[in-house]
């Protein structure tokens, strides 16, 4: 935040520019510690004042303490100075007078026209809060601030930084104001600012609370650093309350109370959060697709960028039929880099009013990079971003292809994208060639089929020794992941139900009843197995000999055409 704060007064008030509108979540204590800082570290005096419907105007400022130790207001600090502390200053809150029945606008607006920095000897810096409210609330609203902000641009000394939510964007900013508003939106914490807030609680509780709270003063600089990685996604405030109830409750710092905390705190934005508990082991098969997850893992890591890598990996593209493993996988390759997973249904992102998806979209893609490292999965993504022929949206499929276009191309923040696809047809190319890795899961061979059928016998507590593996793998021929464990389940259930374990007949009779992926989707596969063979995508199944019809193996190389 400090930078985006320094870089846009620099920018306005050295232009003489009337107003700065920031898009925010909120977290405006921060915004401001970053302006009373900034006005203290001037060659000019500043005043900071901060405005709000229900009390109007409080004036803040930088604090120091003298040699009795006693805190005292300072306008002007070296740029090198970091003992001290910004307050609201005593006996310095301005409400409206009687001709005004409350806080309002023209109070507000009047009151900025009325500050003489001449004597005051200081120039005036004034933040609205929540002002998104009130820009374009009547005309008359919106002329009393287009009358300011003309008289602001003459370079007299006051500046307006006018605080508003996420939605606050050109469509709700009036065009006659348009002009004269400067506009940055201000993004999540990065790790750097997180674990400064964790270690300023770890000292906190260390140098105060040790007695009380022996846990935390355990924790050392990696689980610190752990715990920063945990709030990624989160606000400062958001941050800070998730420390202190993990601190309350637990009596420590405890990352998994802390990613429970930031899963309802996501899932309220619309998103799913979560560190899966399990890895390859669960997946049968898909051993090329294995070995290339399993490579990229180690471009994450310094010594990646040290090699002479300049970018982390952008992304995965799965495709396949429903019921191939895409999703699992996806979970499996969460565990194995350690990082956590954003999982968001394409459907969800999708708006039914002008820009809303664009919206979703964006707020979606700050949360990810403010979370980094992290995997962003998006399930089905031509449904988001595979334009259907003869729809009419008015732009919003384009202004959202562009916005995953541009953050895979220039961001850097270690957002890794994995999408699942059950048509690929539906994709644009250039959104295709951003993945680095283009794998089809086809349907399984026989030897991917007999890890299938062990995994899932075995996870229900089922002794894959004690079937005829060879005779079950020749009956499941075509038969997806997905097929295999419905056909388990339903089998063990009809065991269970007449009292008696579960037997060879009871897989075999269940398997002859199962239609097979291979017949309900045959056009689909028979279409992507095509991307295979033109070098669209590589294969994800492991190298095997093709099966003939009776369940046999021909002496042929598997034939993905």
């Amino acid at each position: 935040m400090n930078e985006y704060f320094r870089t846009t007064m620099s920018k306005t008030t050295g232009a003489g520019q009337a107003c700065t509108a920031w898009s925010t979540t909120g977290e405006i204590k921060e915004l401001i510690q970053n302006a009373c800082e900034w006005s203290v570290r001037q060659n000019t005096a500043w005043r900071v004042f901060v405005w709000r419907e229900s009390v109007g105007f409080e004036e803040y400022g930088a604090y120091v303490e003298n040699e009795d130790g006693v805190l005292e207001r300072t306008l002007s600090l070296s740029p090198s100075a970091t003992n001290f502390t910004v307050n609201k200053v005593e006996n310095s809150v301005y409400t409206p007078d009687d001709d005004y029945p409350g806080a309002t606008v023209p109070f507000a607006i009047d009151f900025i026209r009325r500050y003489n920095v001449n004597e005051e000897k200081a120039k005036g810096l004034f933040i609205l809060r929540d002002w998104h409210r009130y820009i374009a609330a009547n005309a008359d609203h919106v002329d009393r601030q287009l009358s300011l902000y003309e008289e602001l641009t003459v370079g007299n000394g006051r500046h307006v930084i006018a605080v508003g939510q996420p939605e606050w964007d050109d469509e709700n900013v009036p065009v006659e104001l348009s002009p004269y508003m400067y506009r940055v939106r201000l993004n999540l914490p990065d790790k750097e600012e997180r674990l400064a807030l964790v270690k300023k609680w770890h000292s906190w509780v260390t140098e105060v609370k040790s007695q009380e709270f022996p846990g935390v003063t355990e924790h050392d600089e990696s689980h610190l650093e752990m715990v920063a990685d945990a709030t990624g996604g989160l606000t400062r405030i958001q941050t800070e309350d998730a420390v202190c109830m993990s601190i309350a409750t637990m009596k420590s710092i405890d990352i998994g109370f802390i990613l429970n905390e930031k899963k309802k705190l996501v899932e309220q934005a619309g998103y799913a959060i979560d560190r899966p508990d399990k890895g390859f082991e669960v997946i049968g098969g898909l051993g090329p697709l294995k070995e290339w997850v399993s490579m990229m893992r180690y471009r994450f890591t310094k010594e990646a960028f040290d090699y002479g890598f300049d970018k982390y990996p952008s992304g995965l593209l799965m495709a396949g039929v429903p019921g191939c493993g895409k999703s699992a996988l996806a979970k499996a390759m969460a565990y194995e880099w350690g990082m956590n997973m954003i999982t968001v249904e394409a459907e969800n992102l999708k708006g039914s009013l002008v820009g809303e998806s664009e919206k979703k979209v964006g707020s979606l893609l700050r949360t990810a990079r403010a979370a980094a490292p992290l995997i962003l999965f998006v399930d089905e993504a031509e449904k988001l971003l595979g334009k259907s022929d003869g729809v009419h949206d008015g732009g919003a499929h384009d202004a959202v292809l562009g916005q995953f276009l541009s953050f895979m191309q220039e961001d850097n923040s270690g957002v890794f994208f994995v999408f699942t696809a059950n048509n690929m047809d539906k994709f644009a190319p250039e959104l295709v060639d951003r993945f680095e890795g283009r794998f089809f899961i086809d349907l399984p061979s026989a030897d991917e089929r007999t890890e299938i059928l062990s995994i899932h016998l075995s996870k229900r507590k089922q002794d894959a020794d004690a079937f005829d593996m060879e005779e079950l793998v020749r009956q499941s021929k075509d038969f997806s992941g997905r097929n295999i464990e419905q056909a388990i389940k339903t089998a063990m259930t009809r065991s269970f139900s007449e009292g008696r374990a579960l037997t060879q007949d009871d897989l075999l009779g269940v398997f002859k009843e199962t239609i097979p992926t291979s017949k309900t989707k045959k056009t689909e596969i028979e279409t992507m197995r095509t991307f295979v063979e033109n070098g669209m995508m590589m294969s994800a199944n492991n190298t095997a000999k093709k099966e003939d019809s009776s369940g046999g193996v021909s002496g042929r190389l598997r034939d993905f055409a």
